[in-house]
């Protein structure tokens, strides 16, 4: 199965320095302290395999588009910058061109650059291969969840195009829509089902025929207002199982930005296993994380099962910019600011049991 290998940035944001990020795996994590640029690589990851998701399924529509101009768009959708101008992606520091190449299975790859004068068009743009990654899909759940917000963000987006949400909540919405089918799962997707009911009760999130979204448990409904945030997040998972977006069946990327949201920690692990089972079946994940919770039931999973799932663990240099290191949880996990923090805590409630 082909899936994503390698990313490599420059000059983008606050990766002033260039990144390499190698030998990605089933399941990656990327942590670091605030402001260190999580959702920024998480956000180019997506926008640069749904844009080649998009390439793909438009070459045998009506109406084909080149991959630059569906990647531009993409972008700027995206991360919604300054007067939508792609060169404000473009790091303030020493260089002026933020270049990017993705490489996946094999010899494809996706490079492309601008510079800071760039305002909606791509230019530079090189690939190989891309029909190795015809029928993936590329799934992003953002932090918040999007079924109470449902109707505000197509009538701004469809309606109106204001910038007022990004595309990972546009195209979740998007996603969302697709009505769900019928058919077997594979056992680690039955898990993850399971999983849900876990955390739901039993309950689960539908739209109905008029388009409405409510909470179903037993003879009980429930409208979005009335329904927990973390619940609403684990809807959105099972109904993007139920419609066949999450499968890992022609090839499925998830990236997901800190999970942990809303989430109680007994829920935050059950989530950590519904991402294994998620990579264990085929999907490659992606997900941002704070918690100490998430990065530890990750790291017991992966050396139970000697997965070989990635860790970046970004840091702000002291000359400037962010730079990354990456590990392998099956090996335990490596000391971090989480990690850290955590310990610090302790040793501090050890010392006030001995009254120091």
């Amino acid at each position: 199965m082909t899936t994503l290998a390698s990313l490599s940035v420059e000059n983008f944001v606050g990766f002033q320095q260039r990144l390499e990020w190698r030998d990605h795996a089933s399941l990656n994590v990327i942590i670091g302290v605030n402001d260190t640029g999580k959702t920024h690589l998480l956000k180019l990851l997506y926008a640069m395999a749904r844009s080649i998701e998009d390439y793909s399924k438009k070459q045998s529509g009506p109406e084909p588009k080149e991959l630059a101009e569906l990647l531009a768009s993409k972008l700027r959708w995206t991360f919604l910058p300054q007067k939508m101008e792609l060169g404000r992606l473009v790091s303030r520091g020493a260089g002026n061109r933020f270049v990017a190449e993705l490489r996946w299975n094999g010899n494809g790859r996706l490079k492309f650059g601008f510079g800071r004068d760039t305002t909606v068009r791509i230019t530079e743009i090189e690939t190989n291969e891309l029909s190795q990654l015809s029928g993936h899909k590329a799934t992003f759940l953002p932090p918040k969840e999007i079924l109470s917000i449902f109707d505000a963000i197509v009538a701004t987006r469809e309606s109106q195009e204001i910038a007022s949400f990004d595309d990972t909540y546009y195209d979740l919405v998007q996603d969302y829509r697709q009505p769900p089918t019928k058919g077997g799962w594979k056992e680690h997707i039955k898990r993850v089902f399971q999983h849900l009911e876990d955390v739901t009760g039993g309950g689960e999130v539908e739209m109905q025929a008029d388009g409405s979204i409510m909470f179903r448990r037993g003879k009980e409904t429930f409208n979005m207002h009335q329904t927990a945030e973390g619940i609403k997040k684990i809807g959105i998972l099972s109904r993007l199982m139920r419609n066949r977006r999450l499968t890992p069946v022609g090839g499925c990327m998830l990236f997901v930005d800190e999970p942990e949201v809303n989430l109680h920690p007994q829920a935050i692990v059950l989530f950590a296993d519904m991402l294994h089972e998620f990579a264990q079946s085929g999907v490659q994940v992606y997900l941002t994380t704070h918690s100490f919770y998430m990065l530890k039931r990750l790291e017991q999973l992966a050396r139970k099962h000697k997965a070989d799932y990635s860790l970046l663990d970004l840091r702000k240099l002291d000359s400037g910019g962010v730079g990354g290191g990456v590990t392998r949880l099956k090996d335990g996990l490596p000391m971090n600011p989480i990690v850290e923090e955590s310990r610090r805590l302790y040793e501090a409630d050890v010392a006030l049991d001995l009254g120091e």
